[in-house]
């Protein structure tokens, strides 16, 4: 199960920044971005150390879509509803496994040059146990992005 949990971050994170519908509308700057995510797990000892990363965003990067199957993304799931409403992107995603399902609700808000959000994970065994993660999502624009 936490194989399971962590490949579902791992999805998660990248499904919030894979491609745009009614994006333009957004308060989105296009850029070089530093991307810091905190995650926490309930029941787990200690604390996950935060993420950053920096990544070239444009503005159709800033909702997630469903995810086509290929040799990276995980066809046992689906989009199961995703909308932009001002600045704000919410989305809902839910995975169907052989030992459980995951259903992922997140909320992304843009403000030019930052954003943030948060992305709830609760995780379903077959026995009907329970794990709940939650990311707390902020990014920052640091300019322009390297031309290669």
């Amino acid at each position: 199960m936490r194989a399971t949990i962590f490949t579902a971050l791992a999805i998660i994170l990248a499904l919030v920044w894979c491609g745009g519908l009614e994006a333009a509308d957004l308060n989105m700057k296009d850029g070089l971005w530093e991307i810091t995510t905190k995650t926490e797990m309930k029941g787990m000892p200690g604390n996950i150390p935060p993420t950053k990363m920096k990544q070239c965003m444009t503005k159709k990067d800033s909702v997630p879509q469903q995810q086509q199957p290929d040799k990276t993304k995980n066809p046992n799931c689906k989009m199961v509803d995703n909308k932009v409403s001002g600045n704000t992107v919410t989305w809902t995603m839910l995975c169907t496994e052989k030992d459980g399902t995951m259903e992922s609700k997140g909320q992304m808000t843009y403000k030019g040059d930052a954003f943030d959000g948060t992305t709830v994970m609760t995780m379903k065994d077959k026995a009907g146990k329970t794990q709940q993660i939650t990311s707390k999502t902020a990014g920052k624009r640091l300019g322009p992005c390297d031309k290669k």
